[in-house]
């Protein structure tokens, strides 16, 4: 079968013989329609977070041709989705699809059980890989613990921001929710989303309409990198919380009294559970949300190499979601 294997740092193989999956009773093959890039597979793609070779890719729909014996909730031709169920590292569970096991950037997966997911029907294929990246949304909300009437910030304004961005203006009330973001496209997508504000950076604009309007009481970074965070331990009121979205791998200094002085209850987040992934397929049945405005573009399977290297060509962004199309 075709399949696209990271090898290495920025080295991704388009193979055209990859073996295809052999499923056991408890799992699934889903012949792959389409697969999200996600942040963190850029982010491992640039420097290696997980274990090589493997095929990434965590946010896919597709079809099932083959189905273990154990598994009744589903029948050959179901349309599903396939979405790591959060796992306790620590304890050993290295099963994540696309992570510690083989996704969805490949013609055939085989998934197990517990990360399949029936997809909403009134769903294009091609839009339902959002699902995952609002699952991880409603996370980050609920651990937030956020309630209405909330001064709000979203550092980052990719697909994260701006999918976490939407969450918060349907389910919250802000009394604002700004977004920091460098580049101007996203800054403009941010505004169509609904944000109060749209900064560029945290220059004198920004000071001014927190001393006009108050310091944020809640920030989301969804950067993932040391200057976003730094510059929400800056922003964040007395008694505020951060929640961390963005993967970062490094050592970060700052000032540790920081936390102590401002009070600040900081919240580290890290895919999702059962509850927040039927949360976010509910949203879409729902219809509370229209994913195509996320969506930039969809290439095809052998044209990964060059999506991914997108993402770190030096220059404006002028994309939010890339969805590869495995057909």
């Amino acid at each position: 079968m075709r399949a696209a294997v990271f090898e290495d740092i920025r080295k991704i193989d388009y193979k055209l013989n990859y073996p295809k999956p052999v499923v056991g009773p408890n799992d699934a093959l889903v012949k792959v329609r389409y697969c999200g890039i996600c942040g963190s597979d850029v982010t491992n793609y640039r420097v290696k977070l997980y274990q090589t070779p493997i095929v990434m890719g965590h946010e896919f729909v597709g079809e099932v041709v083959e189905l273990g014996e154990n598994l009744r909730d589903f029948k050959i031709g179901d349309r599903v989705l396939g979405i790591n169920v959060k796992l306790e590292i620590l304890e050993g569970e290295l099963k994540g699809l696309g992570i510690f096991i083989d996704g969805g950037f490949a013609e055939y997966v085989k998934v197990p059980g517990e990360f399949l997911f029936h997809a909403p029907e009134s769903t294009p294929l091609q839009e339902c890989p959002l699902i995952e990246s609002f699952a991880i949304a409603f996370r980050a909300i609920k651990l937030a613990k956020i309630e209405d009437h909330q001064n709000i910030v979203i550092i980052g304004g990719g697909s994260l921001g701006l999918i976490t961005l939407s969450v918060l203006l349907s389910e919250k009330k802000p009394n604002y929710i700004i977004v920091i973001e460098p580049h101007e496209f996203l800054c403009e997508k941010a505004k169509e989303l609904g944000a109060t504000e749209v900064f560029s950076s945290s220059g004198r604009k920004i000071k001014k309409f927190f001393k006009e309007n108050g310091n944020p009481t809640y920030i989301f970074e969804c950067a993932g990198s040391e200057n976003a965070f730094k510059l929400a331990l800056d922003l964040i009121t007395r008694g505020g919380t951060i929640v961390l979205g963005g993967l970062y791998r490094g050592t970060i200094s700052f000032p540790l009294m920081l936390i102590n002085s401002k009070e600040i209850c900081l919240r580290g987040t890290l895919g999702h559970d059962r509850a927040d992934i039927l949360e976010a397929i509910a949203f879409f049945r729902q219809k509370k949300i229209d994913p195509s405005k996320f969506i930039s573009e969809i290439i095809p399977l052998q044209a990964i190499q060059n999506a991914f290297e997108k993402f770190l060509a030096p220059g404006e962004r002028r994309f939010i979601k890339i969805i590869v199309s495995t057909s």
